[in-house]
């Protein structure tokens, strides 16, 4: 899957030391993410639900984006991911800059919760952050290794368990999370819905954020 995203960089995250996330990205930074709720960051998801993260109840985890706006789809090149709006301040060329973000292998969403997502186009309505603000998140570096969801929003997601070295979700829908690690170098959903996903390997690298500084994660909310 492969994302060769640019920058991806948590230093810390909850306490735990997470070194160059890589996702690859060229830039997704996010300006400010401090004390305040994140408006309309609406990446077109339909219903990401997280019911418990951690203990913490995210309700409709949709993060408000403005605009994750792929200019071009098409082989799954991306050129520009724009939040227009993110805490009120404007990030034009936040712009992530998706340059040849193609390398997915399967990203393929055939249905989740109902809504038929074709070759990542991923088209949802809402990853709705409930409660991000009180939250400093400092360069939080996930370093994911394997990302495995088991189960996410009653849809059955096959051996697709975390398997994170330090992000422990203790529960994520009822599934039970052993070292959320961050650190991806594949992320490898081997079932959704369905769909095999084969070596979605995100190959991150660095997904860094600017000024998302410093404490424990409140209500992250994935």
């Amino acid at each position: 899957m492969a994302l060769h995203f640019n920058q991806w960089h948590f230093t810390s995250l909850n306490g735990t030391s997470f070194h160059s996330m890589a996702l690859y990205f060229t830039q997704w930074h996010f300006i400010s993410l401090n004390g305040t709720s994140i408006h309309s960051m609406a990446l077109h998801f339909n219903q990401w639900h997280f019911t418990s993260l951690n203990g913490t109840s995210f309700h409709s985890m949709a993060l408000h984006f403005t605009q994750w706006h792929f200019n071009s789809v098409n082989g799954l090149h991306f050129t520009q991911w724009q939040f227009n709006s993110l805490n009120g301040n404007s990030i034009h060329s936040m712009a992530l800059q998706f340059i040849q973000c193609h390398q997915f292998t399967q990203w393929h969403f055939t249905s989740l919760n109902g809504i038929s997502f074709h070759s990542m186009a991923l088209q949802f309505t809402q990853w709705h952050f409930n409660s991000v603000h009180g939250t400093l998140i400092h360069s939080m570096a996930l370093q994911l290794t394997q990302l495995h969801f088991i189960s996410l929003n009653d849809t059955s997601f096959r051996s697709m368990a975390l398997q994170l070295t330090h992000w422990h979700y203790p529960s994520l829908n009822g599934t039970s999370i052993h070292s959320m690690a961050l650190h991806f170098n594949q992320w490898h959903f081997v079932s959704l819905n369905g769909t095999s996903f084969q070596s979605m390997a995100l190959h991150f690298i660095q997904w860094h954020f600017i000024s998302l500084i410093g404490t424990s994660i409140h209500s992250m909310a994935l």
